[in-house]
């Protein structure tokens, strides 16, 4: 399961007990993937709290019928308002401080993103492309691996999608000087070397989606598959889209790993593991609708299996009287008992 909830700074593990919950004999759902934001993470520089990641993990060890895995998705993005006094998204101490940069606010600082009479006003990113702002994220993450690396019940450790950064820093009008595709790439796999480092025996997971240019994104995924970094991804299309309108429909970091002519031409699958989330627009919205959308569950489980080679699937609880019967968890759940994934070894090259 996927949480449909984002894990902000004073959020409990209330804000997703249902969701959770909802994991109660589905022995088929082996566990859970939470989003947190870095702001939730480390409220002030160095100090880290822990304490929502440790309520969710023991409730996924002790509270159901039978124990849950969990992964944590590293939420690094806002929309709106920067919320800059609670730290939402990006700590505090990052946006005060002018060693992290500039941003497109006076007196703002370690971000990038839409902004009109000195404030954000659509979509927003800490600036983790200037080392300096990385370091910090970095350590986190050092921490955090340090706190639950070995916990048998901790699945993976999940980096979101690395075009919500280019996007906010050099594709939304304005361009951050700091910014270029080079840039973001070495930061990236500096995250991606100390993630696997603080994390020896557990998954590491990067949705390599989009960078300003293809070359960046093809490079980045080679890269992952020689340091045992997952190919992640936002979004699951189904085999039917892909049989019909071809491997051009998503993402450039996920064609190279399945090794398009021009994104590498080398089949990454025997190399990497693929893990996948499944969200709202591909199992009910019509953001897909032109590329045969949305998709059943079983279209998304057989490009799964067939196509993606995937050892995971993140599932979206999607429920609500919007929803169409297909999308809702309790079906989509059964659809997933009803037909496993069939490609869940691990390569060679995981510990």
């Amino acid at each position: 399961m996927a949480s449909y909830t984002v894990i902000h700074p004073g959020d409990s593990i209330s804000k997703v007990s249902a969701e959770l919950d909802d994991l109660n004999n589905q022995d088929a759902i082996v566990g859970y993937r939470m989003f947190i934001t870095w702001g939730a993470l480390e409220p002030t520089p160095g100090n880290y709290d822990f304490s929502t990641v440790d309520a969710i993990l023991a409730r996924l060890k002790t509270a159901y019928n039978r124990p849950k895995q969990l992964t944590i998705e590293l939420w690094l993005y806002g929309q709106g308002a920067l919320k800059n006094a609670t730290g939402s998204i990006i700590p505090p101490y990052i946006q005060q401080n002018p060693i992290y940069g500039a941003s497109p606010v006076a007196g703002s600082y370690g971000w990038w993103g839409q902004n009109a009479n000195g404030a954000s006003t659509g979509q927003y990113a800490p600036a983790l492309y200037y080392q300096p702002v990385m370091d910090r994220l970095i350590a986190m993450v050092q921490a955090l691996g340090k706190h639950l690396d070995g916990d048998p019940n901790v699945e993976a450790l999940f980096v979101q999608e690395d075009s919500t950064i280019a996007q906010s820093a050099a594709n939304l009008g304005s361009r951050d000087p700091h910014y270029t595709d080079n840039a973001w790439q070495t930061q990236l796999q500096r995250l991606l070397t100390a993630s696997t480092a603080a994390f020896p025996h557990t998954s590491v997971v990067m949705a390599n989606s989009y960078f300003v240019q293809p070359v960046a994104a093809t490079s980045l995924e080679q890269w992952m598959a020689e340091n045992r970094i997952a190919a992640g991804s936002a979004d699951t299309l189904g085999e039917s889209a892909i049989t019909t309108y071809g491997t051009s429909i998503i993402g450039d970091g996920l064609q190279t790993y399945l090794g398009v002519a021009q994104f590498g031409g080398t089949d990454l699958r025997p190399k990497m593991t693929a893990m996948m989330d499944v969200q709202g627009p591909d199992l009910y919205t019509t953001y897909f609708r032109a590329k045969g959308g949305p998709y059943t569950p079983q279209d998304i489980i057989n490009a799964l299996n067939q196509t993606y080679h995937a050892s995971h699937a993140f599932w979206t609880r999607l429920t609500g009287s919007q929803v169409p019967d297909a999308a809702q968890w309790s079906n989509v759940a059964a659809a997933c008992a009803a037909h496993p994934l069939t490609r869940t070894a691990y390569p060679a090259n995981y510990p």
